[in-house]
């Protein structure tokens, strides 16, 4: 984030969301000087106290204890103090180039869940402002950091930041998420680790959340003699720029296991992606480790890949291009190629081909071949009697192993899903499979509730996590979106020109649809049953088990039968729910279970209601008197009496969403001005 150069310092307050940052004296002109002299601070520095927010307060330090028992005690620079038996004595010390962060002025949130503490500035670079802020989540557990540096002087600047634990004895190891051992720099595809304590420590271990999975800056990773732990970031900072390091700390019940899904299912609920929500939206776009992701979807992933994946548009005739300058237009020809690929073996007539990408133009010296009908194969080709005749030149002979890029004429730019294809497959190298019938892909997914058996003709998009996580997230057509992984070591695929394949799951980067390609945005409201969503922007279609929900409002206890209630939203407490009622009448409580039994095909899941943050249930049935009592009333609107038409508006609006389809239904189809503008009006209550 880069500000103007010509605000001043003084403005600068409102961009670190009004929080009294230090100045030096120089800059507070627009202040009077009663003011700034009123509270000295070491190094020349005032505080422009009148600019401090309305909504903080001095900061109170105590324990804070999250919904997952963990306790908490933040230290005023912001590090965690030991507790009881916790392995941790003091945990994420803020180091700028080896210079400890000096606190000034601690404040607080009126909820006391959010620490925002300023940092004097640094002796050897004065010109740079630091904050950070710490938020307990009290939901799932945890501590949120956001440590925030802008570089107020003219010259760029570049920081070295390190987050320091000291342990109270040796810890056992520390394993990435990914189940690495002992990490020095975590990889893409790591976003944190896992510190095991010692024989003689807590039961219990911490869990540090690094990096976001969608890419960004990674730690290097340092220990001390298994006392200590430092996490180090690299900053490069322009003069008036902004970069925010988000990170998070959990308390973990140590695993059983430490293999992949086990440490998938451990690190999840605390992936920045999720925590990045909890964090002020005008720093979004400054974080360096978490970096929001463009918004992605089935159709833009089909768009960017295949043959548009070259970048070349194709024109009336064919093209050989060698290197970034050489572009020969002229005309292609071959007898039919043959391709081994590493899945199976095919040929391909010239007409059916959109591009070649030979061995000279790839690192592993294999050929790349683009179909016409999206497909993407890459292996060995064999193509007989090749060549390539310049407009007005003599032939050159072409052999795929020596070729850089032959693109054939005619060859759309545009990408169209090809006819009569169920799926196409994606291979992390690039490699696109099409799968012609609509039962020959059955996945078994398994979720962190229970296991999905996935037809091909009820899957939108299966994809890599978004997270950066292990695994995929699956989307459904009965509005299911969810992550996990797949169960086996292959994927059994049928239906292909290349025969019946056993593809490795390790190679499976996606499967595109073209329901998924081609749908439209929106909220799903469930057409049967309901749907249930879930921490992670995930969601879950289903019935749910029980008939009645056991609340707890204000004190009083209620049992509010399932087929009337509309929807379930969980409030940001996390503690409480709003359920909203078929009739339009709404009831605030909590619900008395800590499991949800949902039905999802043929299977009961029992879904912990920590993980529940909303419920869409369908519209019961109504029976036959109900629909002609309503459909009276429509007609009543339209009568020559006004006080038969108002009756007749408020007996519907008594309906509440249950007469909303049949509302609907009728509205569009009225030619009556009165009866047209009374729909409107009972609708739009509702709304």
């Amino acid at each position: 984030m880069k500000f103007d150069s010509s605000i001043s310092r003084v403005a600068l307050l409102a961009v670190f969301s009004g929080v009294a940052v230090a100045l030096t004296a120089q800059d507070t002109a627009p202040v009077s000087e009663a003011k700034a002299a009123a509270t000295p601070v070491p190094g020349d520095v005032a505080v422009v106290e009148e600019n401090a927010p309305s909504d903080l307060i001095p900061a109170a330090f105590g324990i804070w204890t999250d919904r997952a028992g963990s306790s908490w005690s933040v230290e005023a620079g912001g590090n965690i103090g030991r507790i009881g038996s916790s392995m941790v004595n003091s945990g994420l010390a803020l180091l700028v180039n080896e210079e400890k962060f000096v606190p000034y002025q601690p404040m607080m949130t009126p909820d006391g869940k959010e620490m925002v503490i300023q940092g004097l500035p640094l002796e050897a670079i004065p010109g740079l402002q630091m904050q950070r802020r710490v938020r307990l989540l009290s939901e799932t557990g945890g501590l949120r950091y956001a440590e925030l540096f802008h570089n107020g002087s003219a010259d760029p600047v570049t920081l070295s930041v390190g987050l320091t634990t000291n342990f109270s004895g040796n810890f056992k190891t520390f394993l990435s998420d990914r189940g690495r051992s002992e990490p020095l720099l975590l990889t893409p595809a790591e976003t944190g680790v896992v510190v095991l304590p010692g024989s003689s420590q807590s039961s219990r271990a911490f869990l540090f959340t690094l990096a976001g999975g969608a890419g960004g800056e990674r730690p290097t990773v340092s220990s001390q003699n298994r006392y200590g732990l430092t996490f180090r970031y690299r900053l490069d900072l322009a003069p008036g720029e902004t970069a925010v390091i988000l990170h998070h700390v959990a308390q973990v019940v140590i695993p059983q296991n430490f293999d992949r899904r086990t440490l998938a299912d451990l690190s999840r609920p605390h992936q920045l992606e999720q925590v990045r929500e909890t964090l002020d939206p005008a720093w979004l776009d400054s974080l360096v480790n978490a970096p929001l992701a463009s918004g992605l979807t089935a159709e833009s992933a089909f768009a960017t890949g295949g043959f548009a994946a070259l970048g070349i548009e194709a024109g009336a005739q064919d093209l050989l291009l060698i290197g970034d300058t050489t572009r020969l237009p002229g005309t292609a020809q071959a007898e039919t190629l043959r391709l081994v690929s590493p899945y199976g073996e095919a040929g391909f007539p010239l007409a059916r081909i959109a591009a070649i990408q030979g061995g000279k133009a790839r690192a592993d010296g294999s050929t790349r071949v683009f179909l016409r009908d999206g497909q993407v194969l890459s292996g060995t080709l064999s193509a007989p009697g090749l060549h390539f005749v310049p407009v007005n030149g003599s032939r050159i002979d072409l052999a795929p192993e020596s070729l850089d890029r032959l693109v054939f004429a005619n060859t759309s730019g545009k990408p169209e899903w090809p006819a009569e294809t169920a799926a196409l497959i994606e291979t992390h190298d690039g490699d696109r499979i099409r799968v012609l019938a609509g039962d020959s892909l059955p996945l078994s997914f398994a979720t962190s509730w229970g296991p999905i058996e996935v037809k091909l003709g009820d899957l939108l998009w299966l994809r890599p996590e978004p997270s950066g996580g292990p695994g995929w997230q699956v989307e459904l057509k009965d509005g299911t979106r969810c992550a996990g992984l797949i169960a086996g070591e292959t994927l059994a695929i049928s239906g292909t020109e290349l025969g019946d394949l056993s593809l490795p799951v390790a190679r499976l980067r996606q499967i595109l649809t073209e329901a998924g390609v081609e749908r439209g945005e929106g909220d799903l409201v469930p057409v049967a049953g309901s749907l249930v969503k879930l921490s992670g922007d995930q969601r879950i279609a289903g019935v749910v088990s029980h008939t009645t929900l056991p609340i707890l409002t204000e004190g009083t206890a209620l049992e509010m039968p399932v087929a009337e209630v509309r929807r379930l939203v969980r409030d940001e407490d996390g503690q409480r729910y709003r359920f909203e009622r078929w009739d339009g009448g709404v009831v605030a409580g909590s619900l008395a279970l800590e499991f949800l039994a949902v039905q999802v095909a043929g299977r009961t899941w029992q879904i912990p209601l920590r993980d529940i943050v909303g419920i869409e249930l369908s519209s019961p049935s109504l029976n036959p008197e109900t629909i002609s009592r309503i459909e009276g009333l429509i007609t009543r609107l339209g009568s020559p009496d006004w006080a038969t038409r108002e009756s007749a508006t408020r007996e519907l609006g008594a309906f509440g969403y249950l007469a909303r389809p049949i509302l609907q239904r009728e509205l569009a189809a009225t030619d009556d001005p009165e009866v047209e503008r009374r729909l409107e009006r009972v609708l739009s209550g509702l709304n």
